[in-house]
Order: C-alpha cells, then structure tokens, then sequence
C-alpha cells in the first residue's frame, strides 16, 4: 500500500501535489494542480480523491460564478426598487456581503472555497489583481488628456479649489494630528485618509457618469472637464508632498524614475504607437502582435513603478494615455478586452477588496460613537470635515459662474463621490504599511457607503430628460411663409449625405436667404471615456486626412458654394450609440431648430433590390429622438431615382398624403414651404374614408381644413412664380382600398411628405397596421417603403412636436 501511494502521489504530483514524510500532502507551486483526472479519481481511489474545489481551475470558476450571480442579483434588485446603484458599487456590495462568511464554521463548504487554508497560489485574487492594472490601462487609453486645453478658465478655478481648499482647511483643523497622529490613528493615516478625501478622480467620476447617463449633456462635460483639472491638481499635490514628507534621497529616486517613465512613454512608446498605425491599412485591425507588446509594456509599468515605491497604477495608467484614441489602435484595445474585464474580472478584485471588512469589529466600533471614541470615530472626524468643505467649496466657485444652485450642488456630488479608484489607493496603502487593516476597514466601508448614497441622491436631483423640454412650440405650422426656417440635419454615414443634399436642394428654396442648415455628423464612440462635441463652422477640408467627417465637410462645403444664399454650419458629435438623441436634442435647442431631419436606419443599393446597411442602434437613436424631440422630426428614405435623367421635366413632384392630424397638418405645413421653390409640383392627396368613424372632429377637423385652405391660397399667390399645387381627394373603404390607391401613383412622384400618424385609428389604415414593420414611419409611411412597393420615390416621415411645456 505505501509503495502504491508513493507510486500514485510520484504521478500525481506532476498536477501539483506531493506527500510529505509524515503522510501528509503538500502543494507544489510549479506546476500548478489545474484539474481533477474526472469521475475516475473518485471511484477508483474515493480515499485519496480530492474535492472538486481543491483544484486550481474548477476553484476559480467556481468563485467566478458566485461572485457574478451575486453581485448581479444585488445590482438588479436596487434597481428594481428604483435605486440607480452603478455596477460597481453592486460588485462591492457582493464582496461586503459574502466578507461575513468567514464567522461560519470552517467545515462548511463556502469556507473551504473562499478562504482555503492551503498554500497554493490564490489564482482568484491574482486574476483580480491582474484586472486591477488591466482596468487603470483601459481607463487611460479612454481618457482624452486633450480636455485639458479645451477647458475654460472658470473649470480650471472650479477643479482646483474643489482639492486644494478642503486640504487647506483639514490642516488648519487637525493641525499637527497630520504628524504625530491621535488616539486611534497614526499621523500617516491621517495624511491618507485627508487627501484621499480631498481628490476627485477622473476616472471614478467618468464612470459614475457613465453609469448615471449623465455624460452626454452640457452638463457632465462640464463635470468631467472639472473632475480632469482636479485630478491633474490632485496628482501635483501628491508629488509635492511625498517631497515633503520622504527622505530626499528616495524623493529624488522616484522623481527621476516617474519623470524618466514618463519620457520614455511619450518620446519612444507613443511614437512607436503611431508608426504601428501608420503600417495598418486602413480598414484593418492592428496585429495581434502589436496588442501583446502593449499589455507587456502595461504590466511593466506597473512593476516599474512598484520598485520606486509609488502608487503602481500609475504606471499602465500613464501609457494608456499615450495609446492615440480612436482606430484602429484605442478603438480596438477597448473592443478586445474592456466588457471581458469589466464583467468577469474587475468583479474579483473589487470582491476579494471588501471580503476585507471585518464586521464584528465595525459594529463595535459604531457603539463607540456614542462616547466619541473608537477608531470609526476618528476616522469620521476627517471625513466630515473634508467632505463638508470639498461640498461647500465646489458649489461656490459653480454658483459665481451663473450655474443653477441644483445643478451647482450636484456637481459638487459627483466630484465628491468615491469609488474604485480610492479603493485601489487605500489597498496599496495597506500593503506599503501606510494603513492598518482596521483602518482599510472603515474606509472600504465608507467608500462603499458613498458610492452607493450620491448616485441616488445625484439621480433625483438631477433630472437630465429635463434639460431638453421646448417651453415654446418649434414646429413648421407656427412659422409664417417667408419667415427663417432652421433644419438640422443628421448624418450617420456617408451613404446619407447625397440622400439630405437631393432633399434640400430639390425640395427648398435655396435661392433665398431664408434657411439655415445645421448638419450634425453623428460617429459611434470608441476608444474613449468622454463624448466629443465638434464645431466645424463649415471649414475647409483637405482630402486624404483621416477624419471623422472628411467626407461630410467636402460634400457640404461643395453644396453650399453651389447653393452661396443657404446659410450652413457643420458639427460632429462623437458619443455613444445609446445617448446620440440627447446630442440631438441639444444642438436642436441651442440653434432652435424647427425640425430635424434623421435619416432612415436601411440604406438600399442603387436599383433598390438589396439592404446595403441595416443598422439597429440608428434605428434605436430615431426613436429617442422622435419621443422627446424639442422641435418637429422627420425621417428620410432615401431611393435613389434612375429616371431623374431621362426626365424632359425638371420639376420635382412632390404627394403630401393627408388623412387628419396634427403630424399631417405638420407634413402639409412642410409642403407649404416647399412651394416656394418654383421647381416643386405639389400634390395634396386627402384620404377621406367611406365610414366617419373615428375620424378627427370639432377643434382638429377645423385646424385640417384650415391648413388645406392655407396651402391652396399660398398655391395662388405664388402661381406666377411656376410653383404649382394640385388638391385630390379619394374615398377609400379601407387599408386595401388605400394600398391600392398608392400602388397607383408610386411612380407619379419624386418624393411623398406623410405625418407619422395618418389615419391610425380609422378605416384609411384598417388591417395594414396589423402588418406595420417600423413604428417610426408609421403605418402609411412603412406601407410606402415596403419591399411590396415600387421604389422609385423617396419618403419623408414628419412628426409635430411632441414635449411643449408649459412655462
């Protein structure tokens, strides 16, 4: 028998495991036990076989599991009682929760998974060690240093005072407990816990917006434009007072090494970065050797600044800002890696991080705080007084630049708020003997508190749908002819910018002074941590730069040196898919825009037989934008027309489809104002159904009619100007009667104007809604683009404004 289990260990101990002398097993780190030989362990030898948990793999996919159940369960739970916690605050929630099973007996199974008492490598918390230096890259490569420059003097003061002040008045209150310390805590702890209260990280702050969806609004770029000065603030004051407090000789040592990191990273990596893309065609992704010398160079990093002693984040931190944002290196890095380590990875360090706390200890120590003792108490005592001052000095500095009181202490909130980064901090600050255990303890705890307290509070004081609330109407109707109309047009891809120039120039008036086009180049955001909001002011562009809207400045600055009356101005916003609505929005209140013309997510090849693009977030944006739109919306179905040619007429037929409504009184006011182009033949089209059932009366019925009689008095007025509109009206039975009606006349006109809503509810659209494919078009106006259809002429969707309120 001891020969056979000498025999047997001799074999097994190639997976990791050997036996001592005394009989008993031992680990061995190299090479690592990874998994079991299967059933077969077990059933031929049940004595010696080993748990499922004592091998290296199943063990970390085990704790992957359960950290990511939990901490999922937590964050759809708050959220379903109404409480927007991010999901990092959830991933901590999940680590502080589970910290306490380490009270349970130590023959229960959680125990031996969690906390096992053998020596192999901890291959959980290692991976979540990895994912820590892996996050700081990943938030560096997001970070858009360029911000700094663009920052106006008054968020340069805001993001300044918001660190220095409060650490000025922390002195000036605990004095000399900063060098000799007090009852609980040591002058070191002290200076930690001070500055680590006065600092407002860039990169907790870009998410806790992020996760609050606050980060495309004036608003947050105001914010993270702030928290960026702050953290460049916070940075010097850390070099400063390790200056201070350090023997010169290791001050000197790490300023030397920082500074020579730094310039390493910038005069050789970042150069070498851009000769790597400058060797990528375009279109094609970086090499995946390339990839690998970045994450080495990462890892470096932080080792690099882990031998000079100083916080060892920093490290891959700094070379993620030396990655050029954008494709194809800063797009493709995010790509690869950042959902894998944000989902699966980062929850382990986070979650090992607050595993931690020891509660037992905290909940005695919270029955000290009646008698003002105990190291909560004092700990407590400078958080207080540092948060209370960081609150007080950033909402002034916000009041003085004319921000709204709500708004001004909202942003102090945020800018208070604490997160993953501090964590990270005060972790380090453990392993460096900066912090006891007991400490880290209270100050995971309150991080902890924070991050799951402000995002609830910043979330109902800060209501970001308001921001985009018209208080007057922007629609077509309330404009007078000849008065100024103000399109903003939005472009996704290239493939809608000759689809916008034919509408405009075809469609409107563009020999007067009389409209102004702002035309709002909408790009996906990749690579970065923050929108990027461009105003071109229609400059000039040279051909072969890489850009994002190359090609829409060269086709529109070609379209307005054509049309010189047309005032234009070119803007491009880079944002993420799920909030470009709000970009939108923005732009169309600012400029007061009248309407907004989106372009319709399909886009056909030239003989509309094939789909070229179907492209579900653009469709997704368009209904954002028609739900809350500050002003009227219409979309645009682009067909290219192959007769265009061949017509011996160049007048440009034009079929506004009228049932009744407010969205077709909007598409006849737009009518209306295309009669002003000589070129344009307008038809009316009323589709009166046979049964008045359900059809509009009283107040609506007089505003149609009123709006028919406007246009066929304008028709007269403008007679003598070649303009020409002719009135129809067809009885129809019902939805087949009204899709054979159409079927009749697709290849009559260039161009159909429908509201959204016409003829829902009455027997124009009886059972074609049934068959409707894209809400956003509506039912005539999908009935006109389906693949049923003849395709020749384009389609325009015209919505009324929706959200008027009331002053």
């Amino acid at each position: 028998m001891e020969a056979y289990n000498a025999t047997f260990w001799a074999d097994f101990s190639y997976h990791g495991y050997g036996y001592n002398e005394d009989g008993t097993k031992f680990c061995e780190q190299i090479p690592m036990l990874v998994n079991s030989f299967g059933v077969w362990e077990k059933i031929g030898l049940p004595v010696l076989g080993l748990k499922i948990w004592d091998y290296s793999l199943p063990l970390l996919e085990s704790v992957i599991v359960l950290v990511l159940c939990l901490w999922q369960f937590f964050y759809f739970s708050l959220k379903k009682i109404g409480l927007p916690v991010p999901k990092i605050t959830s991933m901590m929630i999940a680590g502080a929760a589970l910290s306490q099973t380490s009270l349970l007996p130590n023959d229960w199974t959680i125990q031996h998974i969690l906390f096992p008492d053998d020596t192999r490598p901890k291959v959980p918390e290692t991976l979540g060690g990895f994912a820590f230096v892996f996050y700081w890259f990943l938030e560096g490569v997001k970070m858009d240093v360029g911000m700094v420059k663009k920052t106006g003097t008054k968020v340069i003061v805001t993001g300044i005072v918001t660190v220095l002040v409060p650490i000025f008045v922390a002195n000036m209150v605990f004095g000399k407990l900063r060098e000799t310390g007090g009852k609980y805590l040591t002058g070191m702890e002290y200076r930690t816990i001070l500055f680590m209260q006065s600092i407002s990280a860039f990169t907790g702050i870009s998410r806790l917006l992020r996760d609050l969806r606050i980060n495309h609004s004036e608003f947050g770029r105001i914010v993270l434009s702030t928290a960026m000065v702050a953290d460049v603030t916070g940075f010097a004051v850390n070099l400063f007072a390790l200056v201070a407090w350090l023997d010169w000789r290791v001050s000197a040592m790490q300023g030397v090494g920082i500074i020579g990191y730094v310039i390493v990273m910038i005069w050789v990596v970042r150069p070498g970065m851009f000769w790597v893309i400058r060797r990528t065609p375009q279109e094609r992704p970086v090499k995946e050797c390339f990839i690998y010398i970045i994450l080495i160079l990462a890892f470096g990093g932080y080792y690099f600044l882990k031998e000079i002693h100083m916080f060892p984040a920093v490290g891959p931190f700094i070379l993620g800002l030396c990655v050029p944002h954008g494709p194809p290196l800063g797009s493709l890095l995010i790509e690869k890696f950042e959902s894998f380590n944000t989902g699966i990875l980062l929850p382990l360090f986070l979650f090992f991080s607050m595993m931690q706390i020891d509660g037992p200890w905290i909940a005695k120590e919270i029955g000290q705080l009646w008698h003002f003792e105990g190291q909560l108490y004092e700990a407590l005592t400078i958080i207080i007084v540092v948060l209370v001052a960081k609150i007080v000095f950033s909402t002034i500095p916000a009041l003085l630049a004319k921000m709204p009181l709500t708004d001004s202490f909202v942003m102090a909130l945020i800018l208070s708020n604490k997160g993953i980064v501090e964590l990270c901090y005060f972790m380090y600050g453990v392993e460096s003997n900066a912090l006891h255990v007991k400490s880290f303890s209270i100050m995971a705890l309150m991080i902890l508190v924070s991050s799951t307290i402000s995002p609830v509070l910043i979330h109902y004081l800060y209501d970001s749908s308001k921001r985009f609330i018209s208080f007057q109407k922007r629609n077509l109707m309330s404009l007078k002819l000849g008065s100024e109309l103000k399109f903003l047009v939005c472009i996704h891809k290239a493939d809608h910018i000759s689809g916008m120039i034919n509408l405009l120039g075809q469609s409107f008036p563009l020999h007067e002074s009389t409209i102004t086009c702002y035309v709002l180049h909408l790009v996906e955001l990749v690579g970065l941590d923050n929108p990027v909001f461009i105003s071109h002011q229609m400059q000039k562009a040279e051909p072969g730069n890489r850009s994002y809207s190359n090609n829409v400045l060269i086709a529109f600055d070609n379209f307005k040196h054509y049309w010189k009356s047309i005032s234009l101005e070119l803007f491009t916003s880079i944002s993420n898919p799920k909030y470009m609505h709000q970009e939108i929005y923005a732009l169309a209140l600012d400029k007061q825009a009248s309407f907004i013309m989106l372009p319709f997510h399909i886009i056909w090849s030239l003989d509309q037989t094939t789909v070229v693009s179907d492209d579900v977030m653009r469709r997704n944006a368009n209904l954002n934008v028609l739900r809350q739109a500050p002003c009227s919306v219409g979309i645009f179905v682009h067909r290219q027309n192959l007769f265009s040619a061949q017509k011996s007429n160049p007048s440009y037929q034009v079929c506004a489809i009228f049932v009744g409504g407010k969205d077709d009184r909007e598409a006849l006011a737009l009518g209306r104002q295309m009669m002003r182009n000589p070129n344009v033949n307008l038809t009316v089209l009323k589709l009166v159904p046979a049964k008045m059932d359900g059809m509009t009366t009283g107040w609506d019925q007089m505003l149609d009619s009123a709006e028919i009689k406007e246009v066929l008095r304008n028709n007269n007025n403008t007679a003598g100007q070649h303009s020409f509109v002719e009135y129809v009206e067809e009885t129809v039975n019902d939805g087949s009667d009204t899709s054979t009606l159409l079927l009749s006349i697709a290849n009559s006109f260039d161009l159909f104007v429908v509201g959204r809503s016409a003829g829902v509810g009455t027997d124009v659209v009886s059972a074609l809604s049934e068959w409707t494919e894209f809400d956003e078009l509506g039912v005539i106006g999908d009935l006109l683009v389906s693949s049923d259809f003849p395709r020749r002429g384009s389609v325009l969707v015209v919505q009324q404004q929706q959200n008027v309120a009331c002053r």
